[in-house]
């Protein structure tokens, strides 16, 4: 009787410890992916955040891959890290400010007012400033996006 158990258990073992091996790094797996994941992540919020609201983008890191959406000003940027099926993938959009007449965000017809830049207090003219001055200011980008300003400062 303990030659067949024996037997019996081995045999149940040996079927069942590949699935027990697979299981076992299961964890170490799924945080291989994490970790990708956090890299494309990073890469493409990074990137979106920079260049959002800026006359035109600035270069493409290593990895990433930026297509512009249907001529709207807006771009989508794609970055990629990991190898096989560690690899993953992260997708962020923004847009670009347009500086200069044509499609706004006002209207397909309507340009900016030459040389007329918007105050730190409405920095796109859509809270008052536009409406009070009848123009249409040109947006400047204050606060995170300061360092890329080089226009007349207006405070």
């Amino acid at each position: 009787m303990n030659i067949v158990s024996s037997v019996v258990g081995l045999s149940i073992m040996g079927t069942a410890m590949p699935m027990v091996a697979n299981m076992a790094i299961q964890p170490m797996m799924a945080q291989k992916r994490a970790e990708n994941f956090g890299v494309a992540e990073a890469s493409a919020v990074t990137y979106s955040a920079m260049n959002e609201g800026l006359p035109e983008t600035t270069p493409v890191p290593d990895g990433c891959n930026l297509v512009e959406l249907e001529e709207s000003n807006a771009y989508s940027i794609t970055c990629v890290h990991g190898d096989g099926k560690f690899r993953q993938s992260a997708m962020r959009s923004f847009r670009l400010a347009e500086l200069a007449g044509g499609g706004t965000q006002f209207g397909p017809n309507q340009a900016y007012t030459p040389g007329v830049y918007c105050p730190l207090w409405d920095a796109w003219g859509v809270q008052s400033y536009n409406n009070a001055h009848n123009v249409q200011c040109i947006p400047v980008p204050y606060g995170p996006w300061a360092h890329t300003y080089d226009g007349e400062m207006l405070w």
